[in-house]
């Protein structure tokens, strides 16, 4: 890979590689400024939160359903173990929490524009279970027109036509699938297993349902190499999701940690880490996937896309985080207290983030950023009395003199390189952010993992 002038200074000055990288795109994170939330306040909070979205008509529903069959190396969502009476219990929570949420009036004057399935595996559940989901969130709340709903998938859960069949039946129209990787070697390292066979009949027979697909990418996984990353483009070519998503390998499990103390050889290089990152955000481009930092409309991720214009996400299941454009709160992360209080009818809401007016503003940059389109300077004017140029200006010109953004009299957006590194440009908004309340604070992992500096190079 040859690099151009503005390449060599983003590889140089603001590429975080692979042991600085934090996978906190595409929100804002600020965790030091979490404040606990005793139970006794459930009642005042849900006050300030119907408050903090009274004037939306359209909101993003969230369900966690975290159990798999196996953890995955890459995982930074720490799974619980597939276990068929834990997870009924937890259904019935689940199910629950949307009536505790219906009753306190949330739902009121609102529409659900996309409702997301995440996990762990959510078909790890079977498609009845999916159906009580849905069918409460309908009784709940009125869902948008073309309403999109996405479940995560793991492709062996997925492969019969009569589950994918059933999945459209029962309204889900869009799955997301993590295949990492189609190489063999680097699977088993991650302790995981795909063929292009699999994905490919998952993919024809979703598509012949009526349901769109997409499929998850990693780079910077144990063993990898240019030429497996080169021949993982060839195979996504010839199956041709809907969408794809190409994101950088985060090292917060310890199973990865653990196995890269044992075999550091396999730790990706950063150099060999930035070309792939090229290689894979350039061959997107040229097939018209879009992602992060490219963002045109709804079509290949509604759910994503309507989040980077700071629609409301509202979460439920243990361990979930929501935003609004004022306030960030997390569920208990524990089962069994999420399980305690949904049974004393208490929402299990466990601490929250009152965004300040700064925050706010970094946090409609960031997302602003990740569109195509790029912040909207005269909407950040009328939203903030500020202008977004005073604002971020020695963060701004750093970024342009990376060659990462371009400005105008209306827009600051991302330059096409800037979207190829838009993960970086994230976490130099997040680390600007954070530096500008104290030389102290350090950027953390969106997923509450944490730095494992003796695998650094």
């Amino acid at each position: 890979m040859e690099l151009t002038a503005t390449l060599s200074k983003i590889r140089n000055e603001l590429f975080y590689g692979s042991s600085n990288y934090t996978k906190n795109q595409p929100d804002l994170f600020v965790p030091h400024h979490f404040k606990m939330l005793a139970p006794s306040q459930v009642d005042s909070f849900v006050e300030t939160l119907k408050e903090s979205i009274k004037d939306e008509q359209e909101i993003l529903l969230y369900f966690h359903l975290p159990f798999c069959f196996s953890e995955c190396f890459f995982c930074n969502s720490f799974p619980l173990k597939v276990d068929k009476e834990i997870q009924q219990n937890y259904l019935q929570h689940l199910l629950k929490e949307i009536e505790f949420f219906s009753e306190y009036g949330l739902f009121e004057g609102k529409k659900a524009k996309c409702i997301y399935f995440g996990g762990g595996t959510p078909t790890s559940f079977s498609n009845g279970d999916l159906k009580l989901v849905i069918d409460k969130i309908r009784s709940s709340i009125e869902l948008s027109e073309n309403c999109n709903i996405t479940s995560e998938a793991h492709p062996l859960t997925i492969s019969s036509e009569k589950r994918i069949a059933e999945l459209a039946e029962i309204g889900i129209n869009r799955i997301s699938i993590g295949c990492q990787t189609f190489d063999p070697e680097i699977l088993i390292h991650c302790n995981r297993s795909n063929t292009p066979a699999q994905i490919q009949q998952i993919v024809t027979t979703a598509q012949k349902h009526g349901l769109a697909i997409n499929i998850d990418m990693m780079t910077g996984l144990p063993g990898q190499t240019i030429a497996s990353v080169r021949t993982d483009l060839e195979i996504l070519e010839k199956i041709r999701p809907n969408a794809v998503e190409y994101i950088r390998h985060e090292i917060v499990n310890p199973l990865v940690v653990k196995l890269y103390k044992a075999r550091p050889d396999l730790i990706v290089e950063d150099d060999t880490l930035f070309e792939m990152v090229y290689i894979t955000q350039e061959w997107m481009e040229n097939l018209g996937y879009e992602q992060n930092g490219r963002f045109s409309d709804d079509k290949q991720w509604g759910y994503r896309y309507h989040w980077l214009n700071e629609m409301p996400i509202i979460a439920f299941g243990s361990r979930t985080r929501s935003y609004t454009k004022t306030i960030c709160y997390d569920k208990h992360e524990d089962l069994s207290t999420y399980n305690r209080m949904i049974g004393k009818g208490i929402l299990p809401i466990g601490r929250y983030i009152p965004l300040t007016k700064r925050e706010r503003m970094y946090r409609t940059l960031m997302l602003g950023l990740q569109l195509k389109s790029g912040l909207d300077t005269n909407h950040f004017q009328g939203m903030y009395g500020e202008c977004a140029l005073d604002v971020f200006g020695q963060l701004l010109a750093k970024l342009s003199d990376f060659g990462c953004i371009t400005q105008d009299s209306d827009s600051i957006r991302l330059t096409r390189y800037g979207a190829y590194f838009v993960e970086d440009v994230c976490d130099a908004v997040i680390d600007a952010a954070l530096k500008d309340e104290s030389v102290d604070l350090v950027r953390g992992s969106h997923s509450g993992g944490h730095r494992y500096p003796a695998v650094t190079q």
